[in-house]
């Protein structure tokens, strides 16, 4: 009896590991084996495959980057043919490269323009976006040379010619990477309660409510940048900085405008959405307020954010470090 009861146990044990192994498989084949775990990439071993799984995952690209209808192109461009030029970006690079040569009097090569916009984001800015790229050399992105290397090789590959050996790094800049040169030393200096924060996060009626605008997941609303990834992608000061001073970098696609009506009703707000007849626009308290066209008096972009800038003063001591230990874990 005993026998027949270990040999079902050891049979159920194996049931498990077998089903954990198969499920580990499909999500490498599937390529979101990233998501949520570091890509580890010999030097020896770039691909595009694995450049892939650093776009999708530790690289964290897809926030603000979308490859056709997946991701986000709010605040970067498309990399697939939907976006700029109406060129997957491994094509596209080689219309830019020549706008760089132009630029800079120097020699510029489509690959070079790919490694320039990882590693130096701010040297060429696409029209209608914003210089507010992270450098992903230093935290909290963090990665390696070859990941760069690997992530440049994805973008060749789509809609381009993977060349990994024409794709060459600044000097020193496998050096600083190594020694985590750069890195962000600010801390808070209290440590927080991430439960309090999410509280105070999702809770309407709480001094921050911030669910009213910002999604995390599937909760919360769409008038601010979605959070869900926020921790993985910008440092402690940008997120601080984000909260207490939200006008000092406003995100692309989320710029406020002014709407005076000829019925002299004024809306500020966030632009959702617009049409040959109406506009859309997401206000302050995460409302959603469709307006039509004929009835705008005036139509005006602004330089203050829609978000709420006294956090500093209606939040208390504590309830902001419990906020911030909250936004710390959504990584």
């Amino acid at each position: 009896m005993r026998r027949a009861f270990l040999g079902a146990v050891i049979f159920a044990v194996v049931l498990v590991l077998v089903f954990v192994w198969i499920g580990e498989v499909i999500t490498r084949v599937s390529g979101e084996a990233g998501r949520g775990a570091p890509a580890v990439i010999a030097p020896g071993d770039i691909t595009p495959e694995a450049g892939e799984t650093v776009f999708w995952g530790k690289g964290k690209c897809y926030t603000c980057h979308a490859v056709g209808s997946r991701g986000n192109s709010i605040r970067g461009p498309n990399q697939g043919e939907t976006g700029p030029l109406a060129m997957a970006i491994g094509a596209r690079a080689s219309e830019r490269a020549r706008e760089r040569a132009q630029a800079t009097g120097k020699p510029f090569t489509a690959t070079d323009y790919l490694v320039e916009s990882l590693l130096d984001p701010g040297a060429y800015v696409v029209e209608g976006y914003k210089n507010e790229m992270p450098n992903p050399l230093r935290p909290p992105i963090s990665l390696k040379p070859e990941e760069v290397t690997a992530a440049v090789a994805y973008l060749q590959s789509l809609g381009g010619t993977v060349d990994v050996a024409a794709i060459k790094l600044p000097p020193g800049v496998e050096a600083a990477a190594r020694a985590g040169v750069g890195g962000d030393e600010w801390r808070p200096y209290l440590s927080g309660d991430p439960k309090k924060g999410e509280d105070l996060f999702f809770d309407p009626e709480s001094n921050a409510a911030c669910a009213k605008c910002h999604r995390v997941k599937d909760k919360g609303g769409d008038v601010g940048p979605e959070l869900t990834g926020v921790a993985g992608v910008r440092d402690l000061k940008f997120i601080v900085e984000s909260i207490l001073e939200p006008s000092k970098v406003i995100a692309s696609g989320f710029e406020p405008i002014l709407i005076i009506t000829k019925a002299d009703q004024y809306i500020t707000g966030v632009v959702k959405g617009e049409d040959g007849s109406t506009i859309v626009v997401g206000d302050s308290q995460g409302r959603v307020l469709t307006v039509p066209k004929d009835q705008i008096k005036q139509r005006a972009p602004q330089a203050t954010s829609v978000m709420p800038e006294n956090f500093g003063e209606i939040l208390t001591v504590e309830e902001f470090h419990d906020l911030l230990a909250f936004l710390q874990t959504l990584k």
